[in-house]
């Protein structure tokens, strides 16, 4: 399998578990060449950015204003609603969106989707279904618990689209007791389609990656 780079939009964050920094060190631990793009810069230097690299996956995360979703969509409303520029801008665009179950609920939410909140997996399972109804080819529901000893993690989720859905739920040592590694879990995914693989292999793959970083701890530090 041929693979190209990654191209990442994201925040500059101080914490080793999120933002540009953490993206990097995952997606350059896959051996896969990624570049990185604050959500700040003018969008002429994106095209600059996506000039430079064989870009085959675009990995965005956080966007927390309305000028941080100008940089990655070229039509944009005045002054709307932050969740609805993500619904109408982004949404149809995404390949796989992956979110946890507050976020995904504020999204249906404003979109006007009915969905209670979650009480089993087939609950779950229903509310990624609807979500895809907005736009994204697949939708990944994660959830992070850190134990009450803070040793142990606990990581599920769920994958809709495609054939059939995915659950899944591990249960990891975590020596060093931190919470976020769920962070990690989009760049791996997003090194993983660079190298070719398919969505329900690469999402396999990036959680196996951070219960293995989970263990060692080794990009925490």
């Amino acid at each position: 399998m041929e693979t190209g780079g990654v191209l990442v939009f994201g925040c500059t964050d101080t914490l080793a578990t999120k933002g540009l920094g953490a993206d990097e060190r995952v997606i350059a631990a896959h051996h896969v060449e990624i570049t990185g793009i604050t959500t700040s810069v003018p969008l002429d230097e994106v095209g600059d950015a996506l000039r430079s690299i064989d870009c085959k996956v675009v990995k965005i995360g956080a966007l927390f204003s309305e000028e941080s979703i100008k940089t990655v969509s070229d039509d944009f409303a005045p002054k709307p609603e932050l969740l609805t520029v993500l619904r109408k801008e982004i949404l149809p665009s995404l390949t796989i969106l992956s979110a946890t179950v507050p976020e995904v609920k504020a999204l249906l939410d404003e979109a006007g989707v009915a969905v209670d909140y979650p009480k089993s997996v087939q609950d779950v399972l229903t509310m990624a279904n609807a979500l895809r109804s907005l736009g994204p080819e697949y939708v990944i529901i994660k959830r992070e618990i850190l134990e009450d000893d803070k040793r142990m993690s606990l990581l599920h989720y769920v994958l809709c689209g495609g054939t059939e859905p995915l659950t899944a739920t591990s249960r990891v040592e975590n020596s060093k007791g931190f919470f976020g590694a769920s962070y990690s879990i989009p760049p791996a995914i997003a090194a993983q389609l660079a190298k070719g693989h398919s969505v329900p292999e690469a999402v396999s793959a990036g959680f196996k990656f951070v219960e293995e970083m989970l263990k060692e701890g080794q990009y925490f530090n």
